[in-house]
């Protein structure tokens, strides 16, 4: 804010010293001159006279700290031990998950058998806990703060740490909160609807996200940008967070002993939506159609709303759920 007042009142002062003004025609303007100014909300513009130039000038803009990288991160570790602390010990059991919120979809769905659900309500009821339940929706959510062990959480942290930092510093922490939910959320929708009978917790989706969202927005930054400094490390970003990819589809990274792929891919696709939607993109595939940034962006938006209705409709109409 100090910035821009600065640059009002000197804008305003040369408005009173300047003794000529260059015009577009080339003829100067007289010092006693009218001039109007504009701010609207993100640069300060100053209008000449009718044919005369227009003066833009941007507000200085600090990279944002990244606060919620690090909030997030700390709730993570703390959230690992209570439930080592509500297990009394480090080997958590699928139960101590289920009850911590972990993704169980017969606690987030009905069974679809009524002989299931007379015989099961019960038992499901108090493993899950009855608030909410059996729809208790919050575990689509809840899981991208729970971890198995240690190296689970060491391993998510890691990327976690090293992509947020960077996404959030360029974005700012509403946006970036906003995404990591988002990916956390689409990790853990189609892990429900492809593993419908296992318990799984985690950030490896939101995690997959970012690594996308990441690697997308520097590829295409190496196209935005001229300076070559600038590319080089834009480049070096890249190569830092594609090999965690690159190992974790082939390798038990955190030798868990389970990978849900699912859950990764759901991750991965709303990083790759919520880019297209959210980064700049070169001229060149902008060129191609008439105000082809909007249009690329209300594509992306479009694809991000269907994918979440038409998910939650097939969970929740569509998908059959069975504890045999």
């Amino acid at each position: 804010m100090s910035a821009f007042t600065k640059t009002v009142w000197t804008k305003i002062k040369d408005g009173f010293e300047s003794p000529k003004r260059q015009t577009t025609s080339g003829a100067p303007a007289p010092p006693y001159a009218p001039r109007t100014y504009a701010f609207n909300g993100d640069v300060f513009v100053e209008i000449d006279q009718p044919g005369s130039t227009v003066h833009v000038t941007s507000p200085a803009h600090e990279p944002h700290r990244p606060i919620f990288t690090v909030a997030v991160g700390v709730f993570d570790v703390l959230m690992l031990i209570i439930m080592f602390i509500a297990q009394r010990g480090t080997n958590l059991s699928s139960n101590t998950w289920i009850k911590m919120g972990a993704k169980y979809v017969p606690c987030m769905k009905p069974l679809s058998s009524k002989a299931e659900r007379l015989a099961n309500n019960a038992g499901l009821k108090s493993q899950c806990y009855a608030f909410l339940f059996p729809y208790q929706i919050y575990r689509f959510f809840t899981p991208m703060f729970l971890h198995a062990g240690v190296r689970h959480l060491l391993n998510n942290l890691v990327y976690q740490a090293l992509a947020g930092s960077i996404l959030e510093r360029k974005y700012g922490t509403k946006i970036f909160s906003i995404c990591y939910i988002l990916f956390g959320f689409s990790g853990n929708i189609m892990s429900a609807l492809v593993k419908t009978k296992t318990v799984s917790a985690g950030a490896s989706g939101a995690v997959y996200g970012l690594l996308f969202f990441c690697i997308i927005d520097n590829t295409l930054r190496i196209f935005t940008i001229e300076n070559m400094k600038d590319k080089i490390i834009q480049f070096c970003i890249m190569l830092l967070v594609i090999p965690y990819f690159i190992m974790s589809v082939f390798v038990d990274v955190d030798f868990s002993g389970n990978i849900d792929h699912a859950g990764h891919g759901g991750g991965a696709l709303m990083g790759i939506l919520v880019s297209i939607f959210l980064c700049d993109m070169p001229n060149f595939i902008t060129r191609r159609v008439p105000n082809g940034g909007r249009r690329i962006q209300l594509i992306a938006l479009i694809a991000i709303i269907g994918y979440f209705v038409i998910s939650l409709f097939v969970f929740y109409l569509l998908k059959p759920i069975s504890l045999k």
